[in-house]
């Protein structure tokens, strides 16, 4: 009785993961989803003892983390907004005068579009996709030294930019998605140099995580 009962749950499961095409439509419903990857930047690690005393320094760790939500607006086309960032530099210098530190990161804002082709692939689980948006690219840094005496300052940059990607959607059932993108961001560049950098234009690898609801039409 206990293995029929665990037959029948993991047919169910599968079942779930196999849901009938109808129930995999986009078409006027939401998608909320949590996007992972690397930026274009590596890792760059360095530290330096001297008699003046340890200093530590950390470049960009490429590492890309952010969310995003979308709307079907038809079956092949979404609208979508995103937000994330990533750490651009980090480093700390000890010596006779006390502790300084500097950190800086880049976060971006955008709204796109999605068009999901070709059409024989509407109600499947594999959804190919290309995509292109626009918004703003948001540099910050901040500086502090703690010792005889105790300073800080911090700065913003803001430019403008965006992006084009492409990439694969894996529905599985009708509310979960999982998605592997690329994209190329483009910017201007920042007034004063942000991170060391003044652009952080450069190719984009995602990996995405994704809750879709709404009964859509």
């Amino acid at each position: 009785m206990r293995t029929g009962k665990t037959v029948l749950a993991l047919a169910t499961l599968l079942g779930a993961a196999t849901t009938p095409l109808t129930a995999q439509l986009l078409d006027h419903r939401h998608q909320v989803a949590l996007q992972l990857g690397v930026w274009n930047q590596v890792n760059d690690v360095r530290t330096d003892i001297g008699i003046g005393g340890v200093s530590t320094s950390v470049g960009g760790s490429g590492f890309l983390g952010g969310v995003a939500y979308g709307y079907g607006l038809s079956e092949g086309l979404a609208l979508r907004v995103s937000a994330g960032g990533m750490a651009a530099s980090v480093e700390t210098q000890i010596d006779g005068t006390g502790v300084s530190s500097e950190t800086a990161a880049v976060a971006q804002l955008l709204v796109g579009m999605r068009y999901y082709f070709p059409r024989s692939t509407y109600g499947s689980s594999l959804r190919p996709y290309v995509g292109a948006a626009a918004g703003t690219f948001i540099g910050s840094q901040a500086a502090s030294h703690v010792g005889v005496t105790i300073s800080s300052d911090t700065r913003t940059e803001p430019a403008m930019g965006g992006e084009l990607g492409a990439g694969l959607d894996f529905l599985v059932g009708s509310h979960f998605v999982t998605s592997v993108g690329f994209a190329w961001a483009l910017m201007t560049n920042f007034d004063q140099p942000i991170g060391g950098s003044d652009n952080y234009s450069g190719p984009q690898m995602r990996l995405g995580f994704g809750y879709v609801f709404g009964s859509g039409r």
